[in-house]
C-alpha cells in the first residue's frame, strides 16, 4: 500500500490529471474506504489494479479511460460504490467531496 494510504491520513485523488481544474481536488479518508471494502470482504483489489511496480495508486482501470473521459469515469464508479454502500456522497452537491476546505487543509499539511 502506497505510504500516502496508510493510517489515518486523507488522501488525494491525482488522477485525472487536470490542466485548468474548475474545482478543489476530492480528498477523502482512505482508513474509512478500507474499512468498508473489508467489511464487504473485498481487498486492495477491489479499488486498485497490481501493476508490475506493485499495487496503483489510482482509482482501478482509471488510466485505461480516455483522458477526456476520466471525470465521468471516476464520477460514475465512486457514486456507484457509494449507492451500493448505502452511504457515503453522491452526484448531488458537488462540493461535498469538491470541498476547498478539506483540500486546503491537505495543501497545507502537506509542506
Amino acid at each position: 500500500m502506497p505510504a500516502a494510504a496508510q493510517g489515518g491520513e486523507l488522501v488525494a485523488v491525482t488522477t485525472p490529471q487536470i490542466s485548468k481544474p474548475e474545482m478543489p481536488k476530492v480528498i477523502f479518508p482512505h482508513d474509512k474506504h478500507v474499512e468498508a471494502v473489508e467489511a464487504k470482504n473485498g481487498d486492495c483489489s477491489t479499488c486498485h489494479n497490481m501493476t508490475d511496480a506493485g499495487m496503483s495508486e489510482t482509482l482501478k482501470d482509471v488510466t485505461s479511460v480516455a483522458a477526456k473521459k476520466q471525470v465521468t469515469y471516476m464520477h460514475a464508479t465512486c457514486t456507484e460504490c457509494h449507492v451500493k454502500a448505502g452511504k457515503g456522497p453522491r452526484l448531488v452537491d458537488c462540493r461535498v467531496c469538491h470541498n476547498e476546505r478539506t483540500a486546503s487543509e491537505f495543501a497545507g499539511k502537506k509542506k
